[in-house]
């Protein structure tokens, strides 16, 4: 093996089946698709199907990147796996925010098993990721085919950092970080009954506050210093009628009233603005890893590989187009 690397200030050619054009399209709409779905649907079924769909995307990303980056002729390069990272955490985000809508419908309890397999694939997933990450951050300088090239990799937040010094801190910070946080919050939802009575037995004690009683009224003294018996009679409630408005006002109010629910908009316009950042700082990665151009002998990138993952997507578009079409940006009662 030598140790020069022969793609200098760069990487060798981006593998196409791990984080090609077509792998890379799959994962930005799938999250995008499941992040307005699960602000807009009303149906677990719905939102169900699109989280399978993603989260097995993920537990075959990561197993294939972590299976691919420990051979070390046939696999991917350490710059592979960081287009991988920021595939992954991007659709671990999406999942993690979006589990939370199935707990929110009237029919949560019909489908409890549904919804509790869900939460077991969900949790795989997130143990898949991390163990993709650790290995990524442990082995960051001999990972993958061209370890020689690895100083040369970068991460990117707005600007690039070296991936195998500053990059490789921050990204072990982070994921430590959401590691201890993610465990916290599952074997808090896990925990056996008799656990769980007492850990809310101490929370409602650590929260007591001992009542004040209110103060009995000082008695009313007469000129000569003996107290006054003064009995007021019960107040009457009395209300001032509100004044009447004229009926064009009443019928202009009516008629330019939009029935918009305002907070959907605010969200979905939150998500759009994250997935625009992440998917900026996640192309803006792959142009400043400066990966070699793949050779002229090179099969098109537009294989099984790459086809595959597009098809991925049209279920959580039906999905998503089907619940603004029912309902568009209408508030939804739910009793």
């Amino acid at each position: 093996m030598s140790d020069r690397c022969p793609f200098p200030n760069g990487g060798p050619p981006l593998n196409q089946d791990i984080a090609g054009t077509g792998v890379r399209i799959s994962f930005y709409l799938q999250t995008l698709f499941l992040a307005c779905l699960s602000a807009r649907s009303h149906s677990i079924g719905e939102i169900n199907g699109s989280l399978y769909t993603l989260i097995v995307t993920n537990i075959a990303m990561a197993v294939s990147a972590l299976i691919l980056g420990l051979q070390p002729n046939t696999g991917i390069s350490f710059h592979d796996g960081v287009v991988v990272f920021y595939l992954l955490y991007l659709s671990w985000v999406t999942v993690f925010f979006a589990l939370p809508s199935c707990n929110r419908f009237p029919e949560a309890e019909r489908f409890s098993r549904n919804v509790r397999m869900v939460k077991l694939f969900s949790v795989v997933q997130s143990y898949t990721v991390f163990a993709f990450a650790l290995t990524l951050l442990i082995k960051a300088a001999s990972f993958g085919t061209n370890p020689a090239c690895n100083e040369n990799a970068v991460v990117v937040l707005f600007r690039p950092f070296s991936a195998l010094h500053a990059g490789r801190i921050v990204c072990w910070i982070l994921t430590v970080a959401i590691m201890v946080v993610y465990t916290f919050l599952i074997l808090k939802d896990h925990l056996p009954s008799p656990l769980r009575t007492a850990y809310q037995r101490v929370r409602k004690i650590s929260m007591y506050r001992p009542s004040v009683r209110p103060r009995a009224p000082e008695p009313i003294l007469s000129p000569v210093g003996r107290p006054i018996n003064v009995q007021f009679a019960p107040s009457q409630p009395y209300s001032v009628p509100a004044p009447s408005k004229p009926a064009d006002e009443e019928s202009e109010h009516d008629t330019y009233e939009l029935p918009v629910a305002w907070d959907l908009v605010i969200e979905l316009v939150i998500v759009a603005i994250l997935w625009s950042l992440t998917v900026m700082n996640t192309e803006l990665l792959i142009t400043w890893n400066n990966f070699a151009p793949a050779s002229s002998t090179a099969p098109s990138p537009w294989q099984f590989g790459q086809v595959l993952p597009m098809f991925l997507v049209i279920l959580p578009l039906f999905n998503m187009v089907n619940a603004f079409w029912e309902h568009r940006l209408r508030p939804i009662h739910r009793h």
